[in-house]
């Protein structure tokens, strides 16, 4: 680290919030908090703020806010969040926060019953973590009481009114009588969001982190075109070819979601699904087992996953066209997050694949285009693979514990055998994948066909999929070996 970094010691924050800070190995902010922190008078004024997922928005806006409050009596501060998941999230990173200075945090989310909600506001909660609806029935209800909030948060803005929040988020705004400040951080600012501020803040300061959100260079981007009925198939030769550690993968339905994370799991892979019919107890189950390793693939839905920080996401999967360009980079965002490296990959048909060039066709989003891997690909693959661990095993010294291991076999009457017999099984201990290259090249054929001229994939034209693949992706031309296990 520079001399010269800024650190969170160097602005104005109590004692017991450096030390917290501190506690959690946190020494320098990151942009965003460096400048929400750093901005003047922070606490006098109206904010947008617009930056990346990932970016470490939620201690931006929670330690300017926890340091202006004093513990006990109503609820001061208010945080809207688009989903139960991140408003869960964001509630767990503000009672770390909040707990050396004795401020208690409510979080008031749907799917879960409201009597323990209700006690948490009773026995006292300067901070409120919610989602829109749920917030609207404790108001309602008047559990929650917006006569002492001064201090309102949209966290997620864009994302809360895709989702069709407009009208509570309208409501909830109109109840904050004795509001002092409020503050919107969103990843992107469509008109939806415009809207939004030219109605409710007053005259509002913005701090842009991030103008063009597909531009993070932590993110590399590949679509991987693929026959339009063979969509989970080509899903299992993506995984097989990529190896994720960690991956999340995208549905457009809840139907789809859970069909996808069954069949994986069939086939052998550790795969939990998450979406919006599930029980918040399935759900919590999913995620814990997610980041706890036990599951290696999440398998969700846009709302579902919508703010989700889970460390050490490798891939991203999207199935399909996106329904917008705000809805690919949100979904992207979940890996490359914290300066860590990610890949972001998208499975489209023939037709999508046209439409996805054209979506992307006016911004700084470069992306790798491949034909799906075949059956043939994964199994060039694996015999390098085979090969390299064959070559380790020659390499091991004298001493070493599979070395030993080898001389024990080769004393055995059945040597060859039993050596070939543990090949094989090393070989054939997953699944294998589909055969996709010829159903591939037909229904782009009678795309082709279709459209009465050369198709976007079949010539040099740029970004077509046969020439990046030529510049040494396929694994018989010298792939690097990926990463993680199956």
């Amino acid at each position: 680290m520079s001399i010269d970094a800024v650190r969170f010691s160097d602005f104005d924050l109590s004692p017991r919030l450096q030390e917290a800070i501190a506690a959690h190995g946190f020494e320098t902010p990151t942009p965003v908090q460096e400048a929400v922190l750093g901005f003047p008078d922070v606490l006098s004024t109206d904010l947008v703020v617009q930056a990346k997922t990932g970016s470490g928005k939620t201690l931006a806006f929670a330690l300017p806010l926890i340091n202006d409050l004093v513990a006990g009596g109503a609820p001061r501060v208010l945080v809207l969040a688009p989903t139960r998941e991140l408003a869960q999230q964001t509630a767990g990173e503000m009672e770390w926060l909040g707990r050396p200075l004795g401020m208690a945090v409510a979080t008031l989310v749907g799917g879960v019953p409201i009597g323990p909600q209700i006690s948490q506001l009773r026995r006292g909660a300067s901070l409120v973590v919610g989602t829109p609806g749920r917030v609207i029935d404790h108001l309602e209800r008047g559990t929650l009481s917006a006569d002492a909030i001064e201090s309102l948060v949209l966290d997620e803005g864009d994302h809360m009114l895709d989702l069709g929040f407009r009208d509570e988020l309208e409501t909830i705004l109109k109840r904050m009588v004795n509001i002092k400040r409020t503050w919107l951080f969103s990843a992107t600012v469509p008109d939806s969001v415009r809207y939004l501020i030219r109605r409710y803040l007053k005259n509002p300061r913005r701090l842009v982190l991030s103008a063009d959100e597909t531009a993070n260079e932590d993110i590399s981007h590949k679509a991987f075109v693929c026959p339009s009925r063979k969509r989970y198939e080509a899903l299992v030769n993506v995984l097989l070819w990529e190896r994720p550690e960690r991956a999340i993968v995208f549905c457009a339905t809840k139907v789809e979601t859970a069909d996808t994370a069954l069949r994986l799991a069939q086939a052998g892979f550790a795969a939990h699904p998450i979406h919006g019919d599930m029980g918040q107890r399935e759900r919590n189950h999913a995620l814990e087992m997610f980041r706890s390793g036990g599951t290696g693939i999440l398998v969700a839905t846009d709302v579902a996953a919508r703010g989700l920080d889970v460390t050490g996401v490798t891939h991203v999967i999207q199935l399909g066209l996106p329904s917008n360009l705000e809805a690919y980079v949100h979904r992207s965002g979940r890996t490359g997050r914290a300066g860590n490296s990610g890949i972001n990959v998208t499975l489209l048909s023939p037709v999508e694949a046209r439409r996805m060039k054209a979506l992307v066709r006016s911004f700084s989003l470069k992306i790798s285009w491949f034909p799906v891997p075949d059956k043939k690909d994964l199994e060039r693959l694996e015999h390098l693979r085979l090969n390299e661990e064959l070559d380790k095993l020659v390499l091991i010294p004298e001493g070493g514990g599979y070395r030993e291991l080898a001389l024990a076999i080769l004393e055995r009457a059945d040597a060859a055998e039993v050596t070939a017999g543990l090949l094989a099984r090393l070989a054939f201990q997953a699944p294998r994948g589909y055969a996709l290259k010829a159903e591939l090249e037909a229904e782009q054929e009678r795309a082709q066909r279709d459209r009465g001229r050369r198709g976007d994939f079949r010539g040099g034209r740029r970004g077509d999929y046969r020439s990046d693949r030529s510049r040494g992706y396929t694994a018989s031309s010298g792939r690097a070996r990926p990463r993680g296990s199956r």
